[in-house]
């Protein structure tokens, strides 16, 4: 549950810090305050996979929210720059009144399949250190949440997208 948790505001702070860094960049026009706000991105991933490790370390059992965490990673870490891109497109639409929309990588497949190998990399990460305690079959367990949430992405968001020519 205390994992699930750190996920949930991880997940608020990267909105929080990609919101900041834009506004501070794009509107305010203090690159450095918005470069500072961007950075703190990657804290926030790194502090994640720390909170995790710890947990294991400390005996915490492998679960569900293990496993999110490592596709919330994947994810971040995959499309955490094309976020950025967004986020920058809608605060210059909102400056210029400009109708051109940025050509989002949201959905493309080689974006999809980094986020797959970087949770492939956490999970691989939590299955030494729960060998290392003498757990390393419960990180198989965490297969079918991330089936269950690949299918959730796709049903939302790429079966929709239009591709471009």
């Amino acid at each position: 549950m205390l994992i699930l948790t750190l996920i949930i505001i991880c997940e608020i702070l990267f909105w929080v810090f990609a919101i900041l860094g834009v506004f501070f960049r794009s509107i305010i026009k203090n690159a450095k305050l918005g470069n500072f706000f961007l950075i703190l991105i990657p804290i926030d991933d790194l502090l994640l996979i720390i909170f995790n490790i710890v947990s294991l370390l400390m005996g915490e059992p492998f679960s569900y929210s293990h496993s999110l965490s490592g596709i919330y990673l994947g994810v971040t870490i995959a499309f955490g720059k094309t976020i950025i891109k967004w986020l920058d497109n809608k605060m210059n639409r909102v400056k210029t009144n400009k109708k051109k929309d940025y050509h989002y990588e949201m959905f493309h497949l080689k974006k999809w399949l980094l986020a797959v190998l970087i949770y492939l990399i956490v999970m691989g990460v939590f299955y030494m250190i729960l060998t290392m305690t003498g757990e390393s079959h419960n990180t198989f367990e965490a297969l079918p949440g991330f089936i269950i949430v690949t299918v959730i992405w796709y049903v939302t968001g790429p079966l929709w997208v239009k591709k471009e020519h």
